[in-house]
């Protein structure tokens, strides 16, 4: 770590769509954007053209080749582990922060005191072209749309939260590597007393553009994977039993999506990406009932 550097932004670059958005990502933690010099390191499995303009362009960044096979959140522990600075900020590399994002994060950890564990914030949608853009981004981040709650909050989003180093540095690596940071790491620190804070200040742009099918596939393994985490050790009859009902969830989900952009003030957009959300609230449906019954397994990514 370069002196001055307090906070080491990790992710891992896995995109194969929209592949070249990790540029405006490194791009926008340029100290005089984000207001603090950030650590940037990038564990990368494609190790593609864009793997050698980023060397080129910015030799500033740490790349961290990856084999083809390594899931995210392997690859997000690599980097991790190969950086130094004492605050640790995660996104993806398709995310990208708006100004003044590090010095945010900074400020609330210098302010909030030693319990202090993770700072996060709000993701608004950065592609906003087509119903599906729009689905994409409401599928996943709907809850995280602005406002946010403000103040201590048990839920931050995974791909903008900062931690203190010394509190992940007291997680096993096996729940690091095993799954999702928000489902693995969050509740550990939370039962060992850390205070979490969520911050409508802190912004991320979730700017991806997905196709139907990748963003289908991508949602299925999700789905199968954190219904397995609920019900992989249940007997045969309950996880058949929870299988067949999460066959109900399309209409459901897809009320309980309506219902929270009419909140944050989605209506429009909502109506525009309906279609689309109905029928990936379907694959959500069929990957929770594959979870359910079957083994769980991680996700690949």
């Amino acid at each position: 770590m370069s002196s001055g550097e307090s906070i080491a932004v990790v992710l891992g670059r896995v995109s194969t769509e929209d592949t070249d958005r990790v540029i405006e990502t490194i791009e926008a933690l340029d100290p005089v954007v984000s207001g603090e010099r950030c650590e940037i390191v990038i564990a990368d499995r494609l190790q593609d053209k864009l793997t050698d303009v980023i060397r080129r362009v910015y030799p500033h960044v740490r790349l961290i080749d990856c084999p083809p096979g390594m899931t995210l959140t392997e690859m997000r522990t690599l980097a991790y582990e190969a950086s130094s600075a004492p605050i640790v900020a995660v996104t993806e590399d398709h995310c990208v922060p708006t100004p003044g994002w590090a010095r945010t994060i900074k400020q609330a950890f210098d302010q909030g005191g030693p319990e202090l564990v993770a700072v996060g914030g709000s993701v608004v949608n950065g592609v906003t072209d087509t119903g599906l853009d729009w689905a994409t981004y409401l599928c996943e981040y709907s809850f995280f749309s602005p406002p946010v709650a403000q103040g201590d909050s048990a839920i931050l989003p995974g791909m903008n939260v900062a931690y203190r180093r010394s509190a992940l540095e007291g997680i096993p690596r096996e729940l690091l590597t095993s799954g999702f940071w928000e489902t693995t790491v969050h509740p550990l620190l939370l039962e060992k007393g850390g205070r979490f804070l969520s911050l409508n200040e802190l912004v991320m742009l979730h700017k991806k553009r997905f196709s139907w099918r990748l963003f289908a596939s991508q949602r299925f393994i999700y789905s199968r994977y954190f219904a397995g985490l609920r019900f992989g050790h249940a007997a045969l009859p309950k996880r058949a039993l929870a299988s067949l009902a999460s066959l109900a969830l399309p209409p459901l989900l897809l009320m309980r999506a309506v219902k929270a952009a009419k909140a944050k003030g989605l209506g429009k957009e909502m109506l525009r990406a309906s279609p689309y959300l109905l029928t990936l609230y379907c694959v959500w449906a069929l990957g929770e009932s594959v979870g359910r019954f079957a083994a769980r397994a991680t996700p690949s990514r």
